[in-house]
């Protein structure tokens, strides 16, 4: 007989991304669906640093970031959160993509506001469009807490921990 079986690995393979797409989708909209102003609620005026000659505040980066990006990238932004494993294409690694990293905070700050959205290998990459749902201060907050994890993560590495 012709046609997809559940047992061929082709048919496993895209039942298991369509699954994880529609979590992810489901967890990330349902997350931006709250109304919690996370910018307004955070902590003020703690931990502000300059992004792109912008205050950021670490505070509400580690909010916003410990509310949306985790599941993908990760505790320690390593791209390894509990959905950014079971995706063929994995999430950034903050800590161990130091090419990506070296970009300005412009270019990190624009792949965050319009999302990824491409084709590699043959797989679709996607990350949310986060200027649906953060405003501008809120995604500065966030990259600065990004560019936080990466460097701890990358002090921790050559301290061998």
């Amino acid at each position: 007989m012709n046609g997809y079986r559940f047992s061929d690995i082709s048919a496993k393979s895209f039942l298991v991304k369509s699954t994880l797409f529609g979590l992810t989708t489901g967890l990330i909209f349902f997350s931006a669906c709250r109304t919690e102003n996370t910018t307004k609620q955070a902590v003020e005026n703690k931990g502000k640093i300059e992004a792109s000659s912008r205050k950021a505040d670490l505070a509400i980066g580690e909010t916003i970031y410990n509310k949306y990006c985790f599941y993908c990238h990760g505790k320690e932004g390593r791209g390894d959160g509990a959905i950014g494993i079971g995706l063929t294409l994995k999430p950034v690694d903050f800590v161990g993509d130091i090419e990506r990293m070296k970009k300005s905070d412009e270019a990190l700050f624009e792949s965050i506001s319009k999302g990824i959205h491409r084709k590699a290998g043959g797989e679709q990459i996607t990350m949310p469009q986060w200027d649906l749902i953060l405003h501008e201060d809120d995604i500065w907050s966030v990259l600065a807490y990004i560019r936080q994890l990466s460097e701890k993560g990358r002090t921790k590495d050559a301290e061998g921990h």
